[in-house]
């Protein structure tokens, strides 16, 4: 049976376009001329896929795409705009879109990217965005099963891939992730976190060294480079790099060779490079501190790890996940949280994210009493002292109604949280200009924490 396109939009003309695309494709295309009339529709089933333009009177394309999740989980959704943005992709993604395609699209494009939902839906959770993987990580959350999808896809290229988010947040483990899915698994997979050593065992440890290069080398070594040569090479922190390391590490991705210390002669190396950093890239270039060729470079394919306040839905089963974990490793059976103290859990912000939240529950695993149920006074003292506040503010919110709604509230709150712009602009993951830009858009004369700003 051929593929079942239901395609939403409120202009009558680029409706029929696409309708026809589809269909010359080999498809068959439903039309629908608003959000309403869309769900109205879906009511019947049939229906494979959607593809909705975002912008349209009444339900906008977003609140379309939230009310097929809530009924249709299952469903692929992807949306079209003339308005798109780096920012409302994410957003879209966060809320569990597909993908997002702008105006004037591919007409290729648009079809391998349906083809491409189709399939992944028909997998099922085996199919990519699995509830939880064999490396660790956990996706019940719309933007974390997002985050898959988008690494499923790019595992098996050979781009260098940058990888972002807050501290804790699991970039390690993504790394690994990314690899055991590549043409390289089984391959050697190096992990070095570049903030752990100062420049000189830094450089040593990365390009390796001959014998007698520095006081110390008594032998010659291979660095990391070299024992990741047919694999990959995962470098976490790298926004700490100095100025010279820099350079080299440009070296290395340019002519894919390095040079051991203490000697002029080349040495080929085949590897993929992953890379992570825990501040804004953007940043930095904008600060000198970062060089913009390597950002370049390194930025093959950007994926960001949302914090563990933003995908809620993965706290549960990321405590069972731990709870299993250490119960075992300290002989601990039959251990469960009760209801109060998971409540409480669920409305606590974690500030150090999935690392935080492990540490946690280790602690909770080494000090349950004997009756193996963990309650609300086996639970930390931060966690009692925030009881709730992360659950309560977006309740206290109202529901965004846009697309342009919803970016406005993210960086309000993000101004409520933050002491500084450039905490802000780090935080919501953008460049300081661009912040100010967005600032100016909004009309938002509100500095961090209350604070006014300067409109000049």
């Amino acid at each position: 049976m051929s593929l079942r396109v239901l395609v939403v939009d409120d202009q009558r003309s680029p409706r029929r376009s696409l309708g026809l695309l589809l269909k010359n494709a080999g498809m068959q295309a439903g039309e629908a001329a608003s959000g309403e009339e869309a769900l109205t529709a879906l009511k019947d089933g049939g229906y494979d896929l959607i593809v909705s333009d975002l912008r349209m009177d009444g339900m906008s394309g977003i609140d379309l795409l939230r009310e097929v999740k809530n009924r249709f989980p299952q469903l692929p959704v992807i949306l079209i705009t003339a308005y798109g943005s780096i920012e409302s992709a994410v957003e879209a993604m966060r809320l569990g879109a597909y993908d997002y395609l702008t105006k004037p699209f591919d007409e290729d494009e648009v079809l391998e990217k349906i083809q491409q939902a189709h399939a992944l839906a028909q997998a099922g959770p085996a199919g990519g965005a699995a509830a939880v993987t064999d490396g660790g990580l956990i996706a019940n959350s719309p933007v974390m099963r997002g985050v898959l999808i988008r690494t499923e896809r790019i595992a098996g290229t050979e781009l260098s891939i940058l990888i972002t988010g807050e501290t804790g947040t699991g970039k390690s483990l993504l790394a690994r992730y990314i690899h055991e899915r590549s043409q390289r698994a089984g391959k050697t997979f190096v992990s070095l976190n570049c903030a752990s050593l100062p420049e000189q065992l830094l450089e040593s440890e990365l390009f390796g060294h001959a014998k007698g290069s520095f006081t110390g080398a008594s032998e010659t070594r291979k660095g990391l480079f070299e024992e990741a040569d047919g694999g990959t090479i995962f470098l976490d922190e790298i926004d700490t790099l100095t100025p010279a390391i820099q350079a080299k590490l440009l070296s290395v991705l340019q002519d894919r060779e390095i040079r051991r210390l203490g000697t002029n002669q080349p040495r080929k190396v085949d590897i993929r490079v992953i890379t992570a950093a825990n501040r804004d890239l953007s940043i930095l270039i904008e600060n000198g501190e970062f060089r913009p060729d390597l950002y370049y470079r390194v930025n093959g394919y950007h994926i960001n790890l949302p914090p563990l306040r933003d995908r809620v839905e993965d706290i549960e089963q990321l405590l069972t996940h731990f709870l299993d974990k250490y119960a075992a490793r300290y002989g601990r059976s039959g251990l469960s949280l009760s209801d109060a103290a998971l409540q409480r859990l669920l409305g606590y912000a974690f500030p150090g994210n999935v690392r935080q939240l492990e540490t946690m529950v280790e602690q909770m695993v080494v000090f349950a009493d004997d009756s193996g149920v963990i309650d609300l006074d086996a639970l930390p003292e931060e966690v009692l002292q925030q009881s709730g506040r992360a659950a309560e503010e977006p309740a206290r919110r109202e529901q965004p109604t846009s697309l342009a709604e919803n970016e406005q509230q993210v960086i309000e709150a993000a101004l409520e949280r933050y002491d500084s712009l450039t905490e802000v602009a780090r935080n919501l993951g953008i460049g300081r200009t661009t912040l100010w830009r967005k600032l100016r858009q909004y009309n938002i004369s509100r500095g961090p924490r209350g604070t006014s700003r300067s409109r000049s």
